[in-house]
């Protein structure tokens, strides 16, 4: 028995560095990795597409020669004759034929389709849950061979493996770039996409070209053609390793040409991946314990060039992608317990030196070799012992999207990234030296002699907030946030100082706020989450609960529009509490319904006030996600707004639209037949489906704050706000910008096509007596001075 546990100890390396690599070869990071490698070895060999595959683009030239989408099917009728006489081959559209238009349109379609019965493949769209389909309607789907235009994207929501086809009920689809590579009845097998075919050098030509035949017909004859959408403002775009959106026709194309150049890229099983590296790793640690260390290293190194080297050599030749992260943990380990055993060889001899080393590391990280934070403490207690009447501002910065960041640069390049943040940091003249307290966090502090120097202070962090550097070659964005306390002569001492500066860059992360300065907002405490849980429904009994009031004002005519009902609770014991806190966990303990039926009502009868004293407006109410999810609860609300004549709107955020769609949608529709108007709240701040936006019945659409943040700046940006309000419109939506503190930013969504906007330039959030105050005043203003505020005069 003894003799077994003195193996097990001495083996406690190796069995370790196992359980190690199946929790790593199990992990996001194992399969983050593999994708980034994967995507450097098709960068780095890239191929031509095959020349047998033509694309027609519904582009943005050919939308805007027809001036309307939907459009006409005897367009397309027109397209596939034409199509037909240049010889094409099989002719797929990704284009949705399951609704009948008008009787002409489709009949031209149907005859069409036809003329080229057995060369023309229409898409079914399979929903998520697979308990439904789109396919083309009875008489086209009996004419015309049906593929799949379903993709599945990765849990990083990129495209990166394809299907050849899909069972829907006992009927097979095969997918619409396998149906053009001839994949065999009931292949339902998918593949990684191989992205080293250029799929930007297919040969495309317009659909308005092919419409009036204006096109090299060598580009048709023969060939398979593939028609679909690569306007932006259609939507159809996905994101690939390549790509943050790609056209849905060109993925695709990606898939055919990857079948089609025998390019369909399989993997290993895993398991045999996990022996290899398990293998490597023993052997690694059976090595270290003879060899020098030098010899070790060079073999490491081998066999880390060969583990990348050799999958890429494969995968150039054959359809074979080698996953290779586990590999690499298992040399990375080996390589440990290799400078392990070198130390226990030669500890004698590094006596002197592992004293002097472990000095130096108490006050420094191992990794970055910055100093940590014993040294900024150290530090600390030194700068207010100098002077111990001064007030020190310390600082904490947090890196955002650390760990996206390190997975894109290598963990071999983290580091450099901290660093290189750190001396940025420095340059902007926050503080004397930069300290590593965390994986992804740095501080600094500085001395404050005044109170202008203190806002200087500020400014230099919010300025500071942003930055570009450059790793490995490759510019980066990155994004800071910072936890801001002060040790001044009535803090205790530095520890206490940097726990509150830690606090507070942890209520940033959890508020998503860029600045949270001690003192200047609250955390959370157990009492007050069980008076969350427990206390809401008590509440609104004991009138803690009031509604107020921020105004709404229209870009064009310069008056209010309206109001939107903002809830806040006043509790006895914990004061004001955020409605963050208190709506999510209503909606996790159930009483979110209470809380939505009070709004309603309140809501009513402050309209019913503001009536009686002239200054009648609409009213916009928040529903949360699951009151809008709940059929009988709408009906209820409905019939309380309606019964009450009142002029209330419901105001539903995208993520609840986008949740369960359908009954979103049904749900909508029962406000819609009351007569009652519908907003979508925080637009882009999910990802919204434009098939699901333009079958809600929708009066409004309002942004997300996060869509608007760099509209000064970036041109990308006011391209993309200009689109959506382009498509907003054409769905009859007005648009409301949320957050607007500032003329610049207003004159900028003015110009762009904004038609309403929100926010402390109009007004801050108000009672309902304040809003009444308000409107009366507003009725005859004065002149207002020079520097008055935007908003002139009220009106319905």
């Amino acid at each position: 028995m003894s003799s077994a546990y003195d193996l097990l100890w001495k083996l406690r390396g190796c069995l370790l560095g196992c359980l190690a690599l199946l929790a790593f070869s199990f992990s996001g990071t194992s399969l983050s990795v593999d994708n980034y490698v994967s995507a450097l070895r098709m960068q780095a060999a890239t191929r031509a597409p095959s020349d047998t595959i033509t694309i027609v683009t519904i582009d943005a030239e050919s939308i805007a020669q027809a001036g309307e989408w939907p459009w006409p099917r005897e367009r397309f009728a027109t397209v596939l004759d034409n199509l037909n006489v240049a010889g094409a081959g099989l002719i797929a559209l990704d284009v949705d034929f399951s609704a009948r238009s008008n009787a002409s349109g489709d009949a031209a379609l149907l005859q069409a389709v036809e003329d080229n019965a057995g060369w023309i493949v229409l898409p079914a769209f399979l929903q998520q849950d697979f308990r439904q389909t789109n396919t083309p309607f009875a008489e086209l789907a009996d004419v015309a061979e049906v593929a799949s235009v379903n993709v599945e994207l990765s849990r990083d929501g990129r495209l990166r493996t394809y299907r050849r086809g899909y069972f829907y009920k006992d009927t097979y689809y095969p997918s619409l770039g396998g149906v053009l590579a001839g994949v065999a009845v009931g292949d339902t097998r998918s593949f990684t996409l191989d992205y080293s075919i250029a799929s930007d050098l297919i040969d495309t030509i317009s659909f308005d070209d092919v419409l009036n035949n204006r096109f090299d017909t060598s580009l048709v004859a023969g060939r398979s053609i593939l028609i679909g959408a690569t306007a932006l403002e259609l939507g159809d775009l996905v994101s690939t390793p390549h790509s943050p959106a790609t056209p849905g026709v060109f993925a695709h194309a990606q898939g055919y040409e990857s079948l089609i150049q025998n390019r369909a890229l399989t993997s290993p099983p895993a398991s045999l991946m996990i022996l290899l590296g398990m293998a490597v790793l023993l052997a690694g640690n059976a090595a270290a314990r003879f060899l020098k260390l030098r010899t070790l290293f060079v073999l490491q190194l081998l066999l880390t060039s060969l583990t990348l080297v050799v999958p890429f050599i494969v995968q150039v030749f054959l359809p074979l992608s080698i996953p290779s992260s586990g590999l690499l943990f298992a040399i990375a380990w080996a390589s440990g317990a290799g400078i392990w055993n070198a130390f226990a060889r030669h500890r004698r001899a590094l006596i002197e030196q592992e004293a002097s080393y472990l000095t130096y590391m108490a006050e420094h990280d191992s990794e970055t070799r910055m100093p940590n934070r014993r040294a900024f403490l150290s530090t600390l207690d030194a700068a207010r012992a100098r002077n111990p009447s001064s007030t020190l501002m310390v600082i904490t910065f947090g890196i955002k999207r650390f760990g996206e960041l390190r997975g894109a640069v290598g963990y071999a390049n983290a580091n450099s990234l901290i660093q290189t943040v750190a001396e940025r940091l420095y340059e902007t003249g926050l503080g004397p030296a930069h300290f590593h307290l965390g994986a992804s966090v740095l501080g600094t502090f500085m001395e404050m002699d005044s109170g202008s120097r203190r806002e200087d202070g500020l400014a230099k962090v919010r300025s500071a907030l942003s930055q570009t550097i450059v790793i490995a070659g490759q510019p980066l964005h990155i994004d800071l946030r910072a936890g801001i306390s002060l040790l001044d002569p009535d803090t205790k001492d530095g520890d206490e100082a940097l726990k509150r500066a830690s606090l507070s860059l942890d209520h940033s992360r959890q508020t998503r706020q860029d600045i949270v300065q001690w003192g200047d907002t609250e955390f959370e405490d157990p009492q007050l989450r069980l008076a969350l849980l427990t206390e809401v429904s008590a509440g609104l009994d004991r009138g803690e609960f009031h509604l107020v009031y921020q105004p709404k004002f229209c870009t064009r005519t310069g008056v209010v529009l309206g109001v939107e009902a903002l809830m806040r609770w006043n509790h006895p014991a914990f004061g004001f509490i955020s409605p963050d806190r208190f709506i999510t966990v209503a909606e996790d303990t159930g009483t979110i319904d209470t809380l939505t039926l009070w709004a309603i009502e309140q809501a009513i009868r402050d309209q019913a006030n503001l009536r009686r004293m002239g200054h009648g407006m609409p009213i916009a109410v928040n529903m949360s996600a699951r009151s809008l999810l709940d059929t009988s609860l709408c009906r209820q609300v409905a019939d309380m707004i309606t019964r009450a004549n009142a002029e209330i709107a419901i105001e539903i955020t995208e993520t609840a639209v986008m949740e369960q769609p359908e009954l979103a949608i049904r749900s909508s529709h029962i406000f819609r037949d009351a007569g009652i108007k519908l907003s979508i709240d925080d637009y882009g701040a999910g990802q919204s489906s434009i098939a699901y936006l333009k079958r809600f019945p929708a009066n409004e659409l309002k942004l997300d704050r996060t869509m608007i943040e760099d509209v000064l700046d970036s041109e990308r940006d006011q391209m993309i706000l200009r689109s959506t309000f382009d498509l907003a419109h054409a769905l009859d939506m007005r648009v409301v910008c949320e957050g607007i503190e500032d003329i610049e930013t207003f004159d900028v969504l003015k110009e762009l096509g904004c038609d309403v906007i929100q926010g402390y330039l109009v007004g801050r959030p108000m009672t309902l007596a304040e809003l009444i105050e308000h409107s009366r005043a507003r009725s005859h203003p004065p002149a207002p001075p020079a520097a008055a505020p935007l908003l002139a005069r009220a009106g319905t």
